[in-house]
């Protein structure tokens, strides 16, 4: 049993396999958590659905932070 069964978080911020969000991500899902992903830009989309793809992860989905419109979408 993992610290966050049962717990679902959304990642933002990987850009690559050397991205502390993606140290993070691959902590949660090592503790159980039920990950999705984001991304802003088709650059950061082709390096994160690999990434996702290796944690099992379906759900990932565009969003920039620093667009509000993103953000409530």
């Amino acid at each position: 049993m993992g610290l966050l069964d049962g717990k679902t978080a959304l990642i933002f911020g990987v850009a690559n396999d050397h991205s502390i969000a993606w140290g993070i991500a691959q902590a949660f899902a090592r503790e159980g958590a039920t990950l999705g992903f984001s991304y802003a830009g088709e650059v950061l989309e082709r390096r994160v659905k690999p990434l996702a793809a290796e944690l099992g992860v379906d759900f990932v989905e565009p969003c920039d932070v620093q667009s509000d419109a993103d953000v409530e979408e």
